[in-house]
């Protein structure tokens, strides 16, 4: 057993409560309330999903945010709670508890799946979705990408992607969207697994799947078309399998379990680098956790001292494969990684520093620029406070109850304590991305700490619960935790449809760019080109040009962003690097940026929109000349040869 008790714990809190909703006695195993039939879950499955649809509807109608919000909420409840109580429910058999799981990962994808089923929209699918586009075309991996260069060094989801679309016949898009679902359902079943095995209960492997499902990042981010999404499943498969390999008696079973965890662990290598930094730590707590109680049953020479060492070597040799696969990738295929992570890191570590020495004046504004309702923002400030609690009651259940737990189990727990040490980050920012993607791994740990508290809650409740409030207390606990995730996760523009907004990786999109990428591409072939982040993410996917990146020591930005010529520096630049493009969206002209910025956080015009004078002028210049026109969209030829000439004549 996973888990021994000094007294055998009594049913759950959660089962007391589902039984006492419905109505009924106690149930032998397998005989499912009748409020809880199929039936049921599949029409509020359906209602909830044509709900959370009319949501999207009312935000591009531009409706009141308190409306659509509402709207979408009473959809996700709907189509949610029913099937929650499922998986959840002790007398579920666990045949149906894993099909109750497969519904749940459905309904979790609901959101993300109506919210852009046609073509990408999110920042990052714009990159792979390219990738995978280059991919097809050349037939060869390793294609260069300008929107995001690193995932030209993880080819894990642009090979995936085109071999679902040569064998099912798909778009590539479709082939994508199909893959990410496939690969989140995979997520949640080994999430199920892992409770499973750690925790020896069917119903525990239903409770885990559940709070995992529900983290910050499942619901939107980790279900877009992206590296991540498929690599945090990796991930979980990953532990699930090694934590089964540890379980087994049977030694054939071990290396066939621990192959496959070797094999997930290389999909996760070569498909996103956070992702296998984070399955390293992972591995790493609940290796050391099991090396600990080694250590501790040899001192007092235990009976279960064998099982242990199996066990133990079943997490070093998948920590350390997975080491060497990572190091052999980076070294081989990936140099660049280190360089690309570094600045995130330190830069969000600098300006935590800041925060704490300056009045807040490098602090980042929580849900600043954002139409979410206040009820909202308060859930997605109360979500952690509700995890920080069960953390606390789980160590007081250990420490009352003398629960005996794997020491693998301890280990993730661990872990999933870092979901507390990324809360900081989120206020600075260049740390709040990296924050957020944290979440999709560490709640693996939360997951486990949560399950934990629901399988071992005493039955004698405290005198100030009464006897009919623990369904009511549970289910606001779910209700904060999901509501306060989602809205944590991800903002208004990213989650609901609406009509062109400038300044939004999302609403920013138009035919207009596409029209014009491809136009371009036609006309003078994947060239390099200046443009505003937005309108970059368009000529990049779509026309397949290779769009510069605006820095501080390459101020492409200055032949919009300011009123004067570029410099010789500058021009040199841009002819030495063969930008001969500029694609310049008039509307940013007339709308400050949503996101803050139009060339990154180093705008020279951060929060403002630009002078329209400063871009109206450029068809009066003579280093640039109008090639391409439309309602809204600009293209220049550039002609910079006699300004950057102005650096060699210097004296």
């Amino acid at each position: 057993m996973a888990t021994t008790l000094a007294a055998p714990g009594p049913s759950s809190a959660s089962s007391t409560a589902i039984r006492a909703a419905a109505g009924s006695v106690r149930r032998p195993p397998g005989s499912a309330s009748p409020l809880l039939g199929w039936p049921l879950l599949i029409a509020a499955a359906a209602a909830g999903t044509i709900v959370v649809g009319f949501s999207y509807r009312l935000s591009a109608e531009a409706q009141a945010p308190d409306l659509y919000y509402v709207v979408f909420w009473v959809g996700m409840l709907v189509a949610i709670l029913p099937v929650t109580a499922r998986v959840v429910a002790s007398d579920t058999a666990p045949a149906d508890r894993l099909w109750a799981i497969l519904l749940f990962a459905f309904v979790t994808a609901v959101p993300k799946g109506l919210r852009n089923f046609a073509d990408p929209r999110y920042h990052d699918e714009y990159a792979h979705w390219r990738e995978a586009v280059d991919v097809a075309l050349s037939g060869r991996l390793f294609q260069p990408n300008t929107t995001i260069p690193i995932v030209a060094s993880y080819p894990g989801t642009s090979a995936l992607t085109v071999a679902a679309h040569w064998f099912s016949g798909l778009s590539l898009w479709s082939a994508g969207t199909v893959l990410v679902f496939a690969v989140h359902v995979l997520g949640l079943y080994a999430v199920y697994l892992l409770g499973d095995a750690l925790l020896s209960s069917s119903r525990a492997g239903g409770i885990a799947a559940v709070v995992y499902g529900i983290n910050p990042s499942a619901i939107y981010f980790d279900t877009q078309y992206a590296y991540e999404s498929l690599a945090v499943n990796f991930f979980l498969c990953t532990l699930a399998l090694t934590a089964l390999a540890g379980q087994t008696v049977s030694a054939r079973y071990r290396r066939a379990f621990l192959g496959a965890a070797v094999a997930s662990a290389g999909g996760c290598v070569v498909t996103h680098h956070i992702s296998t930094m984070f399955l390293i730590i992972a591995l790493t707590t609940a290796a050391v956790a099991a090396t600990i109680a080694e250590l501790v049953d040899r001192r007092r020479a235990s009976p279960r001292l064998e099982t242990k060492s199996s066990a133990l070597r079943v997490w070093w040799i998948a920590l350390g494969c997975t080491v060497c696969l990572a190091v052999a990738w980076v070294t081989v295929f990936a140099r660049p990684t280190l360089d690309y992570l570094s600045p995130y890191f330190g830069d969000s570590v600098h300006q935590l520093e800041s925060m704490t020495h300056k009045n807040g004046g490098g602090s980042r504004h929580l849900l600043a620029a954002n139409v979410e309702p206040r009820w909202e923002q308060l859930l997605s400030a109360a979500a952690p406070a509700v995890i920080m609690a069960a953390a606390v009651a789980a160590l007081i259940i250990v420490r009352r109850q003398r629960v005996r737990l794997d020491p693998p189990l301890w280990g993730l727990m661990v872990f999933g304590l870092g979901y507390f040490l990324s809360i900081p980050f989120i206020l600075a920012p260049s740390g709040a991305e990296g924050a957020r993607r944290s979440w999709g791994f560490t709640y693996a740990g939360v997951a486990l700490i949560v399950t934990l508290v629901a399988m071992h809650w005493p039955s004698n409740r405290p005198r100030w619960l009464g006897r009919n409030s623990r369904l009511p207390l549970l289910l606001t606990l779910f209700v904060t935790v999901l509501i306060g995730n989602v809205g944590a996760g991800l903002n208004d523009p990213y989650r609901f449809p609406g009509r062109f907004h400038w300044g939004t990786d999302t609403n920013s999109a138009s035919d207009e760019a596409r029209t014009v990428a491809r136009e371009l591409e036609a006309k003078a072939g994947r060239v390099r080109v200046v443009s505003d982040t937005y309108t970059a993410l368009q000529l990049a996917a779509y026309g397949g040009l290779d769009v510069a990146a605006p820095s501080t020591g390459f101020p492409a930005w200055n032949l919009t962003q300011t009123a004067a010529d570029p410099s010789p520096e500058l021009a040199g630049m841009l002819v030495w690097s063969s930008y001969d493009y500029l694609v310049v969206d008039i509307r940013m002209g007339q709308q400050a940026p949503f996101n803050g910025d139009n060339f990154g956080r180093d705008d020279p015009l951060l929060g403002q929109a630009t002078p329209m004078s400063y871009l109206t002028r450029l068809d009066s210049v003579p280093w640039a000349s109008r090639v391409i026109s439309t309602e809204h969209l600009r293209v220049y030829r550039l002609n910079l040869h006699d300004i950057a000439a102005r650096t060699r004549q210097a004296p």
